[in-house]
């Protein structure tokens, strides 16, 4: 799975590109929400588990990079709840479409109460199919104290206001 990511990175951006391609260029700056689902591994080439959540974040556009914040949740059945702050900061490419890199604060509960503080980084491509709709890819790895890490990749859908 994590192998396909540089193709759907560039199947995202060919596909969407036609689409939003004869409207004006993608505005990424402004208030966003968003929702991702994936897969989410601990050790990167173990086996996977489903994951899901939900994003709200703030972007700022200094003219030839973009700037913001991301809080996020997110669960699996296997791994637990995670909550994340990150910051992060990209390039427009084209038209439509946003290549980033993130880093910020994780932490990672389990249904036992325990809870690991850790830090998150990615990198990511952000696609606007419209002036208020966007769709993203993400690969992310976390590092958690007591030495556990983990991996994900994450697909997203999100609205701008």
């Amino acid at each position: 799975m994590k192998t396909m990511i540089p193709l759907a990175l560039a199947a995202a951006t060919l596909f969407a590109a036609p689409a939003y391609a004869q409207t004006s260029a993608a505005n990424f700056a402004g208030p966003r929400v968003g929702a991702v689902v994936g897969v989410a591994d601990d050790d990167f080439a173990g086996t996977d588990t489903f994951t899901y959540g939900a994003n709200v974040g703030y972007d700022y556009d200094l003219g030839n990079a973009i700037v913001g914040i991301t809080g996020e949740y997110q669960d699996s059945d296997d791994t637990g709840r995670e909550l994340a702050i990150v910051a992060r900061a990209g390039a427009p490419v084209g038209n439509n479409a946003l290549l980033y890199g993130l880093a910020g604060y994780s932490n990672l509960g389990s249904g036992t109460g325990y809870h690991l503080d850790g830090v998150r980084v990615g990198a990511g491509v952000e696609v606007a199919v419209s002036p208020k709709v966007f769709v993203n890819l993400e690969q992310r790895y976390s590092n958690y104290e007591a030495g556990v890490d983990g991996f994900q990749t994450v697909a997203g859908l999100g609205f701008r206001f």
